[in-house]
């Protein structure tokens, strides 16, 4: 085995953790033990604070944003001067509002967004000035006018965007620009349309990198998940459910986290297909986006995991010291992912991911029955059901991992130890010394 570069602890700087730490599968017994108690080790409360709100992730972000914000203040600006300039406009404020909506801070779909918000702004005009424009303004001419917007919106369409543009569109109307008003309804319906214009114009051009969100979410996840599984691990170690207790409850919310990768992928796809510039990384955003799912699975199998082991230890039962050490190989492997996305190399990749694959692929050939069946010390002679649900978790996460890594199902399937004697994957055989 290649030897690994020393471990560095988490710091402001390095909040996801090292690269490389060491290779669990090659840790001496002794050193095994105190696996938990590891330099780079970081609780899930600290993981979150990490990437959330301390003064490096706050940095972060801002960075990661300056090129939407960029796109959002030039495409504004030159909204509001062709609204007004070019078109003579008096008060051109919906241009901008449309580039704000289009553009924004958030990703994820944007193409469908433009043609909502410039559907929604037809048919406010038209229920504002053909259908409501005599009632006048008013509390009961308000109410009814958004009633029957919204009515009629829903009926047309399931987008709630154009439910909202519809509904905001004839309040316009009534209100602000009621009969007699410099500013008609048509007026702010070209508005809209050259706001959306202007924005997909500018993201087309000033194009950001369509993998850039998407790895970061990930790495973050990623990072996450490997907390949560130290403090199962520790947990189980411990015998002390109150680490577990609080990790399961941390990443109980992290669906919005999952939400945001497939956002962020989605937005990618857009923005390369919008963009001439980024044709060419379309395979590369067809990769990212089959990684999403196998993501998502170990998230989930993660939490399943994390509450069996809170059921044993609730009960005072204990696992083998080898699958806890399982758990923490795995969690060094999320540890690793996650570095890996943030860094957004390839020379790395290459160096890092087939090392990745033959550690996993050694954690899923040492997930056999024999993990949970082998001797306890001071336990009872039959393990209990929630060890035979633990080693389930781990095997299916070892295959979520692989997927990571990039390999397909069958074969991350076939990498297991087997536990059933007509497997509908046959195992495959490998020498990992």
């Amino acid at each position: 085995m290649p030897e690994h570069p020393k471990p560095q602890t988490p710091s402001p700087e390095n909040p996801l953790g090292p690269l490389n730490p060491p290779d669990p599968l090659d840790t001496p017994p002794k050193a095994q033990k105190n696996r938990r108690r590891r330099p780079q080790r970081m609780s899930t409360r600290e993981r979150l604070k990490a990437v959330d709100v301390s003064l490096q992730a706050r940095l972060k972000r801002v960075r990661q944003r300056l090129l939407p914000i960029l796109q959002t203040s030039l495409a504004s600006g030159l909204a509001y001067w062709i609204s007004k300039d070019l078109f003579g406009h008096p008060r051109p404020f919906f241009a901008p509002i449309a580039v704000i909506l289009v553009i924004g801070i958030t990703s994820g779909d944007r193409v469908t967004k433009a043609v909502d918000i410039a559907i929604g702004c037809i048919l406010g005009v038209l229920v504002g000035d053909v259908i409501f424009y005599r009632l006048g303004d008013g509390a009961w001419q308000i109410a009814l006018i958004v009633f029957g917007s919204l009515v009629l919106a829903s009926f047309l369409s399931k987008s709630v965007l154009l439910n909202n543009q519809v509904a905001i569109g004839c309040i316009l109307i009534a209100t602000i620009m009621p009969p007699g008003a410099e500013v008609t309804g048509l007026d702010r319906t070209v508005d809209a349309f050259v706001g959306c214009s202007v924005a997909l114009l500018t993201l087309a051009i000033i194009p950001q990198g369509p993998m850039t969100s998407a790895r970061s979410e990930i790495a973050q996840v990623m990072s996450l998940m490997s907390s949560v599984l130290d403090d199962v691990a520790e947990g189980l170690s411990t015998t002390d459910p109150e680490s577990i207790r609080e990790a399961l409850d941390l990443i109980r919310g992290s669906q919005t986290r999952i939400d945001s990768m497939s956002a962020a992928v989605q937005s990618g796809q857009e923005t390369a297909a919008l963009s001439p510039f980024l044709w060419g990384r379309k395979r590369q955003l067809s990769s990212m986006s089959a990684v999403i799912p196998a993501v998502d699975n170990a998230v989930r199998n993660t939490r399943v995991l994390a509450r069996r082991a809170l059921v044993i230890c609730e009960d005072s039962d204990t696992v083998s010291e080898k699958q806890i050490e399982l758990i923490d190989a795995l969690s060094n492997a999320a540890l690793e992912l996650s570095a890996l996305y943030e860094v957004n190399s390839q020379k790395v990749q290459a160096q890092v991911i087939p090392r990745l694959v033959q550690e996993l692929r050694s954690v899923a050939q040492d997930s056999g029955m024999d993990v949970v069946e082998g001797a306890v010390e001071g336990a009872a002679d039959k393990p209990v059901l929630a060890a035979y649900a633990i080693l389930a978790q781990t095997r299916s996460m070892t295959v979520d991992m692989l997927q990571v890594c990039g390999m397909s199902r069958e074969s991350a399937l076939a990498a297991l130890a087997p536990t059933s004697t007509t497997p509908n994957v046959p195992p495959e055989t490998f020498d990992f010394d």
